[in-house]
């Protein structure tokens, strides 16, 4: 026995590298646009419409660009990907405080911020996160997940205290910095693009024989199948989980804008429902990583309809409106299966399609899953100016998220589909 089998596999070195990559980019851009909402209306006397626009840039930026970057994480160095996502995502932040036009400003969110965050953010992360882990891909997957949350964590008071202290552009500048020394140091020392198969640990994690796989330079088996567009869209597989994630992000991000304004509706104050929040936020996490440690133990469609389930449930309970601790307490806990749509989409997609074109897969999912996502935020603003309640568009999201357990019941499992336990 050598102590190379106790060494740790160096797959959980590049998750680090990849986790601190993520955190960064989605904790500078989801988690602290508003932040800035106040201070750059004040000061270009924009209105709060307006500056709500950035957010719908960045997130058609990021649909359209996905499919690029999908393929060419599948086509090129990874590590190189995410290097240029780095650059040009702080390029984009530092460039946003030099204009003042509220159309510069859409058009700089559109293509270099949106681009960075899509090569740094988890089409990117997650695409090499699949080719190191097999045997515990749910789990690794499960754990970056939580890195969007740390991101937030860390990276909103810190915006917060730099606006505070200095004003919106030299915060901006800062994360600007933080960004480009991050992704550049954690792609030089840690991320690689995919294991050789001489790594201590490798045979132990795709389940091969050390005689076959710890050869120095020997490459991993690559059974894996490359997908064109053209078979992906002629794909049951490739709808039916396309459609069902679709689904479940057109209740999440509708929820996300009107969570808290429905709990001030019901006679909850601002202080208690963000008490709601951080406690479903806290449970999310909790979520992420137990959706994760399941998704390598049970069977992945049936992980899913749990969380489809714990949707309608959450809904349903909405609805009924209960008392104020009845809320936080049953929120809490629905949160906990909340959390895992990510961690359940990146196994399913990979369980399904393998890890060959990965980024393809899922860049061409993303144009049709944020493309819902913006639907459902607008939607639920629509029924709530019409009927001046949230109400209808709960039912609306129980609908949907019933539909997604009916798709997921009908994916079936590739043929060639081996216990890996």
């Amino acid at each position: 026995m050598t102590d190379s089998s106790k060494r740790l596999y160096r797959g959980w070195w590049v998750h680090a590298g990849l986790f601190i990559c993520a955190a960064v980019v989605v904790g500078s851009s989801s988690y602290t646009f508003g932040l800035f909402v106040v201070p750059v209306t004040d000061e270009l006397g924009m209105s709060r419409a307006t500056i709500s626009n950035g957010y719908i840039a960045l997130l058609l930026g990021v649909a359209l660009l996905s499919p690029l970057v999908g393929r060419l994480l599948d086509k090129v160095s990874a590590r190189l990907v995410i290097l240029s996502g780095g650059v040009t995502y702080s390029g984009g932040l530092f460039a946003l405080t030099l204009t003042d036009s509220n159309w510069l400003l859409l058009l700089i969110i559109f293509i270099p911020v949106a681009y960075g965050y899509t090569a740094c953010g988890t089409l990117a992360i997650n695409t090499v996160i699949v080719r190191w882990f097999r045997r515990r891909r749910g789990t690794a997957l499960g754990i970056m997940a939580v890195s969007t949350s740390t991101g937030g964590f860390l990276m909103a008071p810190f915006t917060a205290t730099m606006i505070e202290n200095f004003d919106w552009r030299n915060a901006l500048l800062i994360n600007s910095a933080i960004v480009l020394l991050a992704i550049t140091l954690m792609t030089l020392l840690l991320v690689r693009n995919r294991p050789l198969g001489s790594e201590a640990g490798f045979d132990r994690e795709f389940q091969t024989s050390p005689e076959n796989s710890s050869a120095a330079g020997q490459n991993p088996p690559n059974d894996e199948k490359n997908w064109t567009y053209r078979e992906l869209i002629t794909n049951r597989n490739f709808w039916l989980l396309t459609l069902a994630i679709g689904l479940m992000l057109f209740c999440d991000q509708a929820m996300v804008t009107a969570q808290v304004p429905y709990f001030q509706d019901i006679g909850i104050d601002l202080s208690a429902a963000a008490l709601i929040i951080s406690c479903m936020t806290a449970s999310a996490i909790c979520g992420k990583l137990l959706v994760g440690y399941l998704a390598d133990r049970v069977d992945l469609r049936f992980v899913f309809i749990g969380i489809a389930l714990a949707h309608i449930a959450l809904q349903v309970l909405y609805i009924l409106q209960p008392t104020y601790w009845v809320l936080l307490i049953f929120a809490t806990l629905l949160g906990v299966a909340i959390g895992g749509v990510f961690p359940a989409w990146s196994t399913l997609l990979a369980w399904l399609f393998g890890t060959g074109s990965y980024g393809t897969v899922m860049g061409l999912m993303t144009i049709i899953t944020k493309g819902m996502a913006i639907v459902g935020v607008r939607m639920v603003g629509e029924i709530y100016d019409a009927a001046g309640s949230y109400v209808p568009a709960f039912y609306v999201f129980i609908c949907a998220a019933a539909l997604s357990v009916l798709l997921a019941l009908f994916l079936k499992p590739p043929i060639d589909e081996r216990p890996l336990q």
